[in-house]
């Protein structure tokens, strides 16, 4: 029987399919973002879903200190048609048969007043004015988020009353982080300003024409920690719909 996760707890490693890229090792994600915060919400067709995935594509460069990744419960292969490799600067993780949110016990309501927010109801109003029509008396999928380790441990769990009961953006992720202390440490002042010997400050007064900051810091868009978003290796539209369903506990050390 499936139980909700808690923080100490591990999320197995699985395989899974994007809109334009099939078969993924969450493995490898986690070692290439880790802290990954994972935010798992309805249907990418759902007016909730898409706003907050706008949300987190348009503010995605105020998140600095680890990765992020949207779950959905779509088909892969019906979202290739409209999503790019371009399209999201983020993964977005296509679980449309709801084998990781059964295994994670997130919850559904039948009740909409409970499951809608005051910001819900106004983003399904703006919605329906678009045309989007709600299915009578549907289950409402609510929200995840985890913020996970290197090594699948969980850092930080929060199951959603309601469903935008989720970070507002990528800059509330940052500010998550920091306040988890889960960012990298900033060198001592003492270990910036040691003597060196005095070949090496030759060297670095001469190499010193970067304009700093007055904290004597490089600006942010300077340092390391910017990386571009990594390229996405590319399936057929073909491929992905024999590979649609997730397989949550394929064995991720099995090379052959």
């Amino acid at each position: 029987m499936a139980e909700k996760i808690r923080v100490g707890d591990k999320l197995p490693f699985f395989l899974y399919d994007t809109p334009y890229s099939a078969g993924n090792r969450f493995r490898d994600l986690l070692e290439r973002q880790a802290p990954l915060v994972v935010v798992f919400m309805a249907n990418f067709g759902h007016p909730i879903t898409r706003t907050f995935a706008g949300r987190y594509a348009d503010t995605y460069t105020s998140l600095r200190d680890g990765g992020f990744a949207l779950v959905v419960r779509s088909r892969a292969d019906k979202l290739a048609r409209s999503i790019g490799p371009d399209t999201l600067p983020y993964p977005l993780l296509c679980d449309a048969a709801g084998v990781l949110y059964e295994h994670l016990d997130i919850p559904t309501s039948k009740s909409t007043l409970m499951s809608y927010s005051l910001e819900g109801w106004r983003i399904l109003r703006e919605a329906k004015k678009q045309g989007y029509k709600p299915t009578k008396g549907a289950e409402q999928q609510l929200p995840l988020t985890l913020i996970l380790d290197r090594d699948g441990t969980v850092l930080f769990c929060h199951y959603g009353a309601s469903l935008t009961d989720v970070p507002e953006d990528c800059a509330a992720i940052q500010s998550l982080l920091e306040e988890l202390e889960l960012t990298p440490e900033s060198p001592d002042f003492e270990e910036e300003t040691a003597e060196l010997p005095y070949e090496e400050l030759q060297a670095a007064v001469a190499a010193e024409t970067r304009p700093r900051s007055h904290h004597g810091r490089r600006p942010p868009e300077d340092t390391d920690e910017f990386q571009p978003v990594r390229p996405i290796r590319s399936y057929d539209t073909a491929e992905l719909e024999k590979t649609s369903m997730f397989g949550l506990f394929d064995d991720p050390y099995d090379e052959k």
